[in-house]
């Protein structure tokens, strides 16, 4: 039984690692072994060498996120043929920020579809993201999703949104139109905004959404900054901007939130007073994520950590009594009139003996 159980749990933390460091060559080798679609013809295998060649001028944005490679091939299934492009990138955030690169909800055509975390169809072009995955399917329509149906059943992982896009109010926020920005290319002209005057110096992280308020529509600008320190010194320059309204504007801890598109000031505090901040403190390089493959190697760590400790115990333990032993016999462990031995006699005959009164 106990064999089993251990087993059972190697077992269970192989597979846990594996998932872990799960590949996009590994989930196109899934969605091949799981289903009718296939793969017609070699991959174009892209990194950050060479991935300006596919994306053009988004190189740089997509640099910054983090790209670990992109692969694009064409596949073909019961419903057709279907272009497929791969990215995989270095984090989840990463993966949801080029995807909201990708998507705009004012193209024509544009509809929302339940695919992966988040997805979109406009034209002859499914596209979703999920865990460190961003999926690219270009054909018929009905392929293209029951293809990214497939993708999505065979990816792993946890699907994470960066910090700063927590920080974006809920109230009359326009699904879609959500953004994550690290660059400056990423900051659309309708902001109206110098991307040198928002600090990608120093590292600042940015969600963008419009908010519908009264049937009008304004921009609302998250910038989040390493430390409050800098959130407060780039406050104190919009504030020595004159054409700069402090009704438009709100820091929050290390947030400075910023509203654009309108110049109704009520529609501005309405949005505004949604942004809130709480401090967390938090390890910043590497993540403090545990995954379980984690947990469950730092548990077995303790436990052969102990192991070891009980085990040169027990043995120094005794080797110093057979040593003591063998150099003063009798004189510190087993000394004669310390020994208490019973015996049995087992090879004497029985006794008998009478009560009497």
């Amino acid at each position: 039984m106990t064999k089993k159980w251990l087993a059972g749990l190697l077992w269970a933390l192989m597979a846990t690692v594996a998932l872990q460091g799960q590949s996009r060559e590994s989930v196109l080798k899934a969605v091949q072994e799981t289903s009718m679609w296939t793969p017609a013809g070699q991959p174009a295998l892209y990194d950050e060498k060479n991935i300006e060649a596919l994306v053009g001028r988004r190189a740089p944005a997509i640099h910054r996120y983090g790209l670990t490679g992109v692969t694009v091939q064409n596949w073909t299934g019961p419903l057709g043929n279907v272009r497929l492009t791969l990215y995989e990138m270095l984090e989840p955030s990463a993966a949801y920020g080029l995807f909201t690169l990708e998507r705009n909800p004012n193209q024509s055509g544009f509809v929302s579809v339940p695919l992966g975390t988040e997805g979109f169809r406009a034209g002859n072009r499914v596209q979703f993201w999920q865990s460190k995955y961003v999926v690219k399917l270009e054909g018929d329509s009905a392929a293209a999703e029951d293809l990214a149906r497939t993708i999505s059943e065979n990816v792993f992982g946890r699907s994470r949104k960066p910090p700063v896009s927590a920080y974006l109010p809920p109230a009359n926020f326009v699904p879609g139109s959500d953004k994550y920005v690290v660059e400056a290319s990423g900051i659309g002209r309708e902001l109206n905004l110098k991307p040198e005057a928002l600090g990608f110096d120093d590292s600042v992280e940015i969600a963008t959404a419009d908010y519908r308020v009264n049937g009008k529509t304004a921009h609302l600008i998250l910038l989040l900054y390493p430390t409050q320190q800098l959130a407060k010194k780039y406050e104190e320059l919009w504030a020595a901007d004159t054409t700069s309204d402090a009704g438009f504007r709100k820091r929050v801890g290390a947030v400075l939130a910023l509203v654009r598109g309108s110049t109704d000031a009520s529609i501005a505090k309405i949005i505004l007073d949604g942004v809130n901040y709480e401090t967390q403190v938090t390890w910043d390089q590497p993540r403090p994520d545990l995954s379980l493959p984690e947990v469950i190697l730092t548990i077995f760590t303790f436990i052969g950590i102990a192991l070891l400790f009980t085990f040169v115990v027990g043995l120094s333990f005794g080797g110093i009594r057979v040593f003591v032993k063998a150099r003063y016999p009798g004189r510190v462990f087993d000394r004669p009139e310390e020994m208490e031995i019973i015996q049995l006699k087992l090879g004497q005959g029985l006794i008998h003996k009478e009560l009497r009164e």
